[in-house]
């Protein structure tokens, strides 16, 4: 199964787990400093995170390090799963797959050739002797080098346009950046920015460094989750119910609020915090993994309000260029946001289920280009 022409393939050595994670930690940053684009999904923090708190078995996490000769060149973390697929049991290798890991990516220096990568790791399973149906690399964004990979050179391979990440670019005033938005939504922020000024001891935190005010603020945020749709009363999803998820958010502060990585704002009315955002910022993008709003107050548009108050600021300070949603949500598609297509890239094997779901899919793939009989 080759697609790399007559370059010898990289070396593949496999360690496992949390302790396998350390062990690797310097080749990690070695590789992440060498990215094309180096996303907060890419840091070693995210992912010590997720293996610490979201992983209910560090060890089933598998970390490929992929190297020419003595240069580590990528890294794969995978983890085997059980799935039921047209009912049958089915056999998944996928990047760690959860809810609140909303992107998703393998770590591979810019000069590297991902068929190369991809043919090395197959070759090494083969040889090993993995028993696997489906290779799942999951929300992946369109600048991975996963993504430069086609169907063609014998891999039994389907790429396919899954979401996309969504986000505003804060180069120009918030006033001509408004100007792009419909004239409803305009007229819906200037009435809730009207309200919301009539509103006694109206106040906008921004808070990016460990200490009291971030522990303040993080403890204000989950309040404010837990109180509406996602509490209690609501589908139990709030973070603070969730011991995992606490840890998971808590180790992420421990991780990256040092390097000013993390963070927290908050809306305030009379003290009292009725939006909140948990972000994570790079060089130029800051993400807004979570956001929460106090129902109670949905006549000022609370959440609204403080992703205005957001962008306005990240065009003031500098401090950053791109404000990223992550996801798509479609209430963020009145900011006219720009759009950057996510993809699902899976590779079946040459077992029996793995040529069946390929077969499958392709089948589902030429559905809608069948013309239907009179």
């Amino acid at each position: 199964m080759s697609g790399t022409g007559a370059r010898a393939p990289l070396d593949v050595t496999l360690v496992r787990g949390t302790q396998g994670l350390r062990a690797i930690a310097s080749e990690w940053v070695e590789i992440a400093n060498q990215l094309r684009r180096r996303r907060f999904y890419h840091w070693y923090g995210w992912l010590r995170s997720y293996l610490n708190a979201l992983e209910p078995d560090p060890a089933a996490l598998h970390f490929f390090v992929l190297r020419a000769g003595s240069r580590p060149v990528a890294i794969v973390p995978l983890k085997f799963e059980q799935e039921r697929r047209l009912g049958i049991g089915v056999r998944v290798l996928t990047l760690p797959p959860h809810v609140h890991l909303p992107l998703r990516d393998v770590l591979c220096v810019a000069d590297a050739v991902a068929g190369d990568v991809l043919d090395s790791l197959l070759a090494f399973l083969h040889a090993q002797r993995s028993r696997w149906d489906v290779l799942r690399f999951a929300d992946v964004m369109h600048e991975s080098p996963l993504v430069s990979l086609q169907s063609g050179n014998g891999w039994r391979m389907i790429v396919r346009r899954a979401k996309t990440c969504d986000w505003v670019v804060c180069d120009r005033p918030y006033e001509t950046l408004a100007r792009s938005f419909s004239r409803n939504f305009r007229s819906n922020l200037s009435k809730a920015r009207n309200k919301l000024a009539q509103e006694a001891g109206v106040g906008f935190e921004s808070v990016s460094r460990p200490g009291p005010d971030m522990q303040r603020c993080f403890a204000e945020f989950l309040e404010v989750e837990a109180s509406g749709w996602k509490g209690n009363a609501g589908t139990g999803t709030a973070i603070r119910l969730h011991p995992e998820l606490l840890r998971f958010y808590e180790s992420l502060i421990a991780e990256l609020a040092p390097s000013g990585a993390l963070v927290i704002n908050c809306l305030r009315v009379a003290g009292v915090t009725i939006a909140a955002q948990f972000c994570v910022r790079d060089e130029d993008t800051l993400y807004v993994l979570k956001l929460a709003y106090d129902e109670r107050q949905a006549r000022l548009a609370p959440g609204n309000m403080l992703l205005e108050r957001v962008i306005a600021s990240g065009f003031a300070s500098g401090s950053f260029r791109h404000v990223s949603l992550v996801g798509d949500p479609p209430w963020f598609k009145d900011w006219r946001p720009q759009e950057a297509p996510v993809y699902t890239i899976e590779v079946y094997n040459a077992t029996p289920i793995g040529l069946m779901l390929l077969a499958a899919k392709r089948a589902k793939q030429c559905l809608p280009s069948m013309p239907r009989s009179a």
